[in-house]
């Protein structure tokens, strides 16, 4: 017998480790049982073996999902008065750093940055903030900066009937920067009615550089990585180079810098040759700096499960990044998807709510959750989740990439290919192009389907396009050598498609072209791979 600490809800099977309502870790014992300090996490299925670590123990901080927590808090991103609208960039990075800063405190529930920065420039009132993130309180400001001088307003407002707890108003000089962002954070710990002991102050004080220009660059670097675009990522990285320049042993820019890299690789937007060593490097140097940087494990953890496909250590890393920052809707989401391409389909789905818990405005966290209902056979759950993604940002590609690959999976062609193709209309990355292209072999439409494979080669002169990516369409339009072919040695390639190819491969129909990329020769391949298969 488990049990939900949050929901309270009972489970009789013994191999489920998180609720299914809430994502909440499952404890041992019924509800009626007091709550132990630690839940088991990571036990395997019966008979089942995730190696030699059969059981991890995660502290209470994961299970603050399950759980409404009465001291919780939206940092909106500030407003931007200054003259110059350039300066944008330094708005939303002071704002995050005091939310970062502020979800180091102990009790308290912070909005994750992707939720609480989504309702910038959107005439929301504070009410609808606090229902939609689920806080009591929020916090909100505005910034003028002209030359060396700055002036922040901020308030803190409670959420539900919009009554102002406490507003405070800084006029300082740049150089003073650092201690005004400690102040300023002391002050709101202090208005929320939070006590800090001496260890936990020195925590979410910390900080990695007393350089104001490469603290800048890092903050311009942040702004344009979470535009999340291909020229967001790569502009992102170039602040990020300069930042280390300037000061070698900036811990967070390292490991800001490998996020970036990790993005423009895991879509399919560089190869593998071009990210990966840049980020074990950027990786090793974060963590040679500070063992505790939940992003650096996170980046890790991505190069070992996609590209290097150390499956334990992958694990070892994603529940490092985890048990660091619970917090971490990143890390959480993409364990999620590594458990399920393992087959543990329970925990990976539980861990899914658990990352939309944290973040629950996240285009990117609702596709991977959607993504592994999908991979579960969950098409229902997948179809809410799409749903909300359009809710959420209607410009978003994902949610109409998904929705197209149901369609496929129904034998739905055509509507997979409108679907698809809105999906390419919205800047979709290459893979949502050869979805499409096999949409149309699969529909026996097969000039289309050439006529994106045409697209797919040309675009392969100039810049990256994965191998998997044309070999897919190759298969779908009947041309097995081709589609043989073009993985061409796919082992030094190496990325995320040769995943999802092989997930595709185990579960195409007979019908289906696909079925023809599983050659001996193709399936030799994959067999290195060695994918744990004892939980499918």
């Amino acid at each position: 017998m488990k049990r939900c600490p949050g929901c309270r809800r009972d489970y009789a099977d013994e191999t489920l480790n998180f609720c299914l309502d809430d994502g909440s870790v499952l404890l041992d014992g019924p509800a009626s049982m007091d709550e132990p300090a630690t839940a088991v996490f990571g036990v395997p299925p019966s008979g089942g073996s995730y190696g030699n670590e059969r059981t991890r123990v995660f502290g209470s901080d994961l299970r603050e999902s399950g759980a409404q927590n009465r001291n919780s808090i939206a940092v909106l991103p500030f407003v931007n008065v200054s003259p110059d609208a350039e300066n944008e960039f330094f708005c939303d990075g002071l704002a995050e750093e005091l939310l970062n800063a502020l979800s180091k405190v102990g009790g308290l529930k912070v909005a994750a940055r992707t939720s609480a920065f989504s309702f910038k420039g959107k005439n929301a009132s504070v009410g609808e903030i606090g229902e939609k993130l689920g806080v009591e309180k929020v916090l909100e400001g505005s910034v003028r900066r002209s030359g060396t001088k700055i002036r922040i307003l901020i308030q803190l407002v409670n959420a539900s009937d919009g009554f102002r707890l406490w507003s405070e108003s800084y006029d300082r000089e740049m150089q003073d920067i650092f201690q005004l962002q400690d102040e300023i954070t002391l002050a709101v710990v202090d208005a929320l009615k939070v006590e800090l002991l001496g260890e936990a102050r020195d925590r979410i004080l910390r900080r990695y550089t007393d350089n104001a220009e490469a603290y800048e660059l890092y903050l311009k670097g942040r702004y344009h990585h979470y535009k999340y675009t291909v020229e967001g990522w790569k502009r992102a990285i170039e602040f990020f180079e300069k930042a280390v320049e300037i000061e070698p042993d900036y811990a967070p820019a390292y490991a800001a810098m490998t996020s970036s890299w990790g993005f423009l690789w895991f879509f399919g937007l560089v190869s593998a040759e071009q990210a990966v060593p840049q980020m074990r490097a950027a990786t090793a140097k974060a963590l040679e700096i500070d063992q505790g940087l939940a992003e650096a494990h996170l980046s890790s953890a991505i190069v070992k499960f996609f590209h290097d496909w150390q499956w334990r250590t992958a694990e070892d890393a994603f529940k490092r990044a985890v048990d660091l920052d619970p917090r971490n809707a990143e890390a959480v989401s993409f364990y999620s998807m590594f458990l399920a391409f393992e087959g543990r389909l329970y925990d990976a789905i539980a861990l899914s709510k658990r990352s939309l818990a944290v973040d629950p405005l996240s285009p990117l966290i609702n596709m991977n959750a959607g993504w592994t209902y999908f991979t579960a056979g969950r098409l229902e759950e997948a179809q809410e989740q799409i749903v909300k993604m359009i809710e959420i940002e209607p410009e978003f590609y994902g949610a109409y990439w998904l929705r197209g690959a149901i369609c496929l999976v129904e034998g739905r062609y055509e509507e997979a290919i409108d679907e698809l193709k809105k999906g390419v209309s919205l800047r979709g990355h290459q893979t949502v192009l050869a979805d499409l292209g096999s949409a149309y072999g699969l529909a026996g439409m097969r000039e289309d389907a050439e006529g994106v494979l045409n697209q797919l080669l040309e675009m392969r002169r100039t810049a990256y396009v994965s191998a998997i990516c044309i070999a897919r369409v190759y298969a779908r339009i009947g041309e097995s050598d081709n589609a043989i072919e073009w993985p061409e040695n796919p082992l030094e390639e190496r990325n995320g498609e040769m995943l999802f190819l092989k997930e595709e491969i185990e579960s195409a129909a007979e019908n289906d072209p696909l079925a023809s990329l599983a050659d001996p020769r193709l399936t030799a391949i994959l067999e290195t791979m060695d994918l744990p298969k004892e939980h499918r």
